[in-house]
């Protein structure tokens, strides 16, 4: 279990109040540029941690800094040293990006009970509870192969991208876009919503590879030619992400 940490000013008072000893501060300033102040962030300027446990102590497991248009995003990778992957490697999360006024409330099973049938019913995908007329963005950039209607998803837009991959998002209550529209990587495709089969406003995002339904917060893709490093880092990104945002 991980909690988050969000530093608006002083870096110093904030690793105080979450028990940080020296060693942990000393192995994050290390791995932050030279040019940003910890004792004094300026306006512009936030390192949201992630922070664990690791034999009773606190320890911060990853770290975003924003800085402006900017954003820095590290893991960790031993006692005393952060890793920052790639952007391309970094792109190859499928996971939704989940907006701060969503909540996860349902996960990936091929056995679950539908809430609203009360049957066995395979839950291909990952459900967000979020507020109605949410902005829906599409995880990858591809070519809208569905926009459409159907009794059970809703409205519901289907996104085909490269090697296989499609992204789809259900139960909208508007969609954005046209069957056959190029889009790119987070670009916003509808409005979240409550139709079709649906016990209330939410999203239901699926990632299908080669039309098989994966689990999008479990996909690790094989990255050829990636370093024992970022294969470390990487091993542990997805687990950390939703706490990143």
């Amino acid at each position: 279990m991980y909690s988050t940490d969000v530093v608006k000013d002083n870096f110093y008072i904030t690793a105080s109040k979450s028990g940080l000893e020296s060693s942990e501060i000393a192995a994050l300033k290390r791995s932050i540029p030279e040019r940003v102040n910890l004792k004094q962030l300026k306006k512009n300027e936030s390192i949201r941690l992630v922070v664990g446990k690791k034999s009773g102590k606190s320890r911060i497991v990853a770290y975003k800094l924003s800085a402006g248009k900017s954003e820095y995003t590290a893991y960790r990778i031993s006692d005393s040293a952060f890793y920052k992957l790639d952007d391309n490697i970094a792109k190859v999360n499928m996971a939704y990006p989940k907006p701060a006024s969503a909540r996860l409330s349902s996960t990936f099973n091929p056995a679950r009970v539908n809430p609203v049938s009360g049957k066995v019913s395979p839950h291909n995908g990952i459900d967000y509870s979020m507020p109605m007329k949410t902005r829906v963005v599409s995880v990858i950039g591809g070519t809208v192969t569905k926009a459409e209607y159907n009794k059970t998803m809703g409205y519901f837009v289907e996104v085909s991208g490269k090697a296989g991959i499609k992204t789809r998002y259900l139960h909208l209550n508007k969609i954005l876009v046209k069957k056959g529209q190029q889009v790119k990587s987070g670009a916003s495709i509808a409005l979240s919503g409550n139709s079709g089969r649906s016990s209330g406003p939410h999203l239901h995002y699926e990632l299908l590879i080669n039309d098989k339904p994966v689990n999008s917060l479990a996909f690790r893709p094989q990255k050829a030619g990636l370093s024992k490093l970022e294969q470390h880092a990487y091993a542990h990104m997805q687990e950390y992400e939703q706490y990143l945002d």
